[in-house]
């Protein structure tokens, strides 16, 4: 295995992105950063309405996000009940006209041209709003932001699913610990298909097909597609863990199994994309460790691919039975 070695001395410094000079720069908060800079990361996401289904799970999930500090902003997109009240409230970003297909589905095509097009920093994340993040999510972006070894690059990683009950305020460290210990004791992981974020460079993805949020197929299409252009597909797993909410399928009208596989729109993803690509676009073929960025060869001699197939066969099961 190929490795290449990071240093690690970037934990609690804060970068950012100087557009007149074109480097990072480093800050310790926000009174501190240069007032040219501009945020390393841009998280963006397509929530769901806010109502009592969805209300406490996309909050979790945006409070987290906007409490990694002033290098990440945070843009809500979509034109849904409550979510304009809920950036503002937040106090995040939000972009509304978001382009839905027939069936009132928004595309994936509109929300990355949406933030291409309303943000400036040189690191892009699309996450799921029901996803909790922590500070080693932040932690390995900067680590990848001083890799000059990979100037394009995509970055995708496992989840641990988990039932969170509460709202959780996450200025209060004492709940935050709890979250954690709760995610230890109770916390499931999921299968490498199951993907809920991507990290990219800005340069990337400006112009992706019309695929139907929430289906299949999509996300393969993501990892693939960088694959194909000979862009570092690097997983995340080993050094980052992102907590997915778990909650049921009543907003799509249809089963789960429908919304991934079998409906028209994961079919017609399914088009878009040009095939399943479920291992091409499920393996990376990069590692972040511990200790480096690690190269993968190939998912044949992957000690982690094959230790992903007994969760593979349990999502597989949730699917046809759920």
């Amino acid at each position: 295995m190929k490795h290449a070695k990071l240093n690690p001395n970037f934990a609690g410094s804060g970068l950012g992105f100087d557009e007149q000079s074109g480097r990072l720069n480093v800050a310790l908060n926000k009174s501190d950063r240069n007032s040219t800079a501009t945020p390393l990361i841009t998280i963006f996401a397509i929530p769901k309405p806010f109502d009592t289904s969805t209300d406490q799970i996309q909050r979790n999930a945006i409070n987290s996000w906007s409490r990694l500090g002033p290098n990440v902003d945070v843009l809500l997109i979509g034109d849904e009940t409550g979510i304009a009240e809920t950036a503002a409230e937040l106090q995040v970003g939000h972009v509304g006209g978001l382009e839905i297909n027939q069936h009132g589905t928004p595309l994936v095509s509109s929300a990355f041209e949406i933030a291409h097009r309303e943000t400036r920093s040189p690191f892009l994340v699309y996450c799921n709003c029901d996803v909790i993040l922590m500070p080693d999510f932040i932690d390995a972006i900067k680590l990848l932001a001083l890799d000059q070894s990979h100037p394009r690059l995509v970055a995708f990683g496992r989840r641990t699913d988990l039932k969170v009950e509460t709202e959780i305020d996450f200025d209060q460290p004492q709940q935050i610990q709890q979250l954690l210990r709760d995610c230890d004791r109770n916390g499931v992981a999921a299968s490498n298909a199951c993907k809920e974020y991507f990290i990219f460079n800005r340069q990337l993805y400006s112009n992706v097909p019309d695929f139907a949020v929430g289906r299949g197929n999509w996300d393969n299409w993501i990892i693939h597609f960088a694959k194909q252009q000979n862009i570092p597909a690097i997983s995340l797993s080993d050094t980052v863990r992102v907590i997915h909410q778990e909650h049921n399928y009543a907003h799509t009208g249809s089963s789960r199994f429908q919304c991934y596989v079998s409906g028209e729109e994961a079919r017609e993803n399914l088009r878009l994309a040009g095939g399943r690509h479920l291992i091409s676009g499920s393996t990376p073929s990069w590692r972040l460790t511990p200790t480096g960025l690690v190269r993968e060869n190939g998912f044949l001699l992957s000690q982690n691919f094959w230790s992903d197939i007994p969760r593979f066969a349990r999502l597989m099961l949730n699917l046809l039975w759920r």
